[in-house]
């Protein structure tokens, strides 16, 4: 693992701190949660229904394959329009086979919205036993199933590989600051602000996938990533994932954790948004962790090597 526990840069001492960065990434040793993208495939829209879909969908890489990523827009092609219960994007499943057979992927409930309103895919999951990168994997896909309909739009196939940690610490405060009326989720605004927030806009070096985890001492959290651009007035335009720390999922985080993972593109813009809960509930300071294939790059920020290494 690779740690950075000076995530922002001095402009005096960006030298000097990158070069004992890249000294202590010589000596870690191996990690198994980066991944970083090797390569891409584009495929054709489709609808699922009562019936899985199964898409083949040929790469040609030449490094071992640890992982796989998906992207495209979900949408609901025969929604619950009365009530707003199915279809969902949490709906949305799929099993990923290497070409030979050898390693499965399950990749249960990728989606990520409890609503039909359009979603945003672009997520990354590990698990291969490092299969071989060419020939055609099998992508199985399955939904809530009748009578409502599931649509992917945009889509792209994604293969990822194991790469060392390199983990980013970013200590933050909505204590006090500019406020928003937060997203409540990724259809709807939510009735507890206006709350602070603060905003951090960076960039990726290394196309891949990242994990974020924010935590506050007590209390709930709240977490929004965009992409491309961010505007506090218009808080779901660009929303590419969210997450509510407020406890409330029995399988998620504990209360007052906010996580997101998302697979990341070198090149394109992205900002992480800290929120303060409600108007009602103080704002306090928190701590970000972010883990991927390289560090990323803040705001102002000069890049001096390919690598992500100032």
């Amino acid at each position: 693992m690779i740690a950075l526990t000076s995530p922002r840069r001095l402009r005096g001492a960006s030298i000097p701190l990158r070069l004992a960065v890249a000294l202590t990434a010589f000596a870690a040793g191996p990690a198994f949660a980066a991944e970083r993208l090797v390569a891409s495939v584009p495929g054709v829209d489709f609808d699922v229904g009562a019936t899985p879909v199964v898409q083949t969908v040929a790469f040609d890489a030449t490094v071992p394959i640890s992982g796989a990523g998906f992207t495209a827009r979900w949408t609901a092609v025969v929604a619950d329009e009365e009530n707003g219960l199915a279809p969902w994007s949490l709906d949305l499943a799929a099993t990923i086979t290497a070409p030979d057979g050898s390693s499965t992927l399950s990749w249960p409930r990728f989606g990520g919205d409890r609503t039909y309103a359009d979603y945003p895919l672009q997520d990354f999951v590990t698990g291969f036993a490092d299969v071989a990168g060419s020939g055609d994997f099998q992508w199985r896909f399955t939904s809530v199933g009748p009578p409502w309909v599931a649509g992917l739009r945009d889509v792209t196939y994604h293969l990822t590989t194991r790469v060392d940690d390199v983990v980013g610490t970013y200590p933050g405060s909505v204590a006090s600051g500019p406020t928003w009326s937060r997203p409540y989720y990724i259809g709807g605004i939510s009735g507890l602000g206006p709350v602070a927030y603060q905003a951090t806009a960076f960039e990726v070096p290394v196309s891949g996938g990242y994990y974020f985890e924010s935590v506050v001492t007590q209390g709930d959290h709240f977490l929004a990533l965009y992409q491309d651009a961010f505007d506090p007035s218009q808080p779901l335009a660009n929303l590419l994932d969210y997450e509510a720390g407020n406890g409330s999922s029995p399988n998620g985080p504990p209360r007052g954790t906010a996580r997101i993972s998302a697979l990341l593109f070198a090149g394109r813009s992205y900002h992480l948004v800290a929120s303060q809960w409600s108007a009602s509930s103080p704002g306090q300071s928190y701590v970000t962790t972010v883990t991927g294939p390289a560090a990323l790059l803040l705001d102002g920020d000069d890049t001096l090597f390919a690598d992500g290494f100032e």
